[in-house]
């Protein structure tokens, strides 16, 4: 069975497989022992999510496979900025789309 996980590139020491910054490995055997415990904890976490939640990530999911390698490689980088924020600059983007959406409506 073939076990694929994406890391970042900063976290991964193996080849390579996939888009750029994303790296798929074929066995648990390839991730260290930190990426074997986020990859747990990850998984971990998932399970505890309601239902709801938990299909509404596969077809978040499902969305971002289908789109074209540029695209996803688009959105990586926006969460990479928006993961690197401070707490502060998080709520002022939020506050930001919030006031961006409901003017689209």
């Amino acid at each position: 069975m073939l076990l694929a996980i994406a890391l970042t590139a900063a976290h991964a020491g193996i080849a390579a497989a996939g888009p750029p910054g994303v790296w798929v490995v074929q066995s648990w055997d390839q991730l260290t022992p930190d990426q074997r415990s986020r990859a747990l904890q990850n998984f971990q976490r998932y399970q505890r999510l309601p239902e709801s939640s938990r299909e509404r990530l596969q077809r978040r999911y499902q969305t971002f496979q289908g789109l074209p390698p540029r695209e996803q490689e688009q959105v990586r980088k926006n969460y990479d900025v928006y993961r690197n924020m401070t707490p502060d600059q998080r709520q002022d983007f939020m506050n930001r789309y919030q006031q961006w959406k409901g003017k689209q409506r």
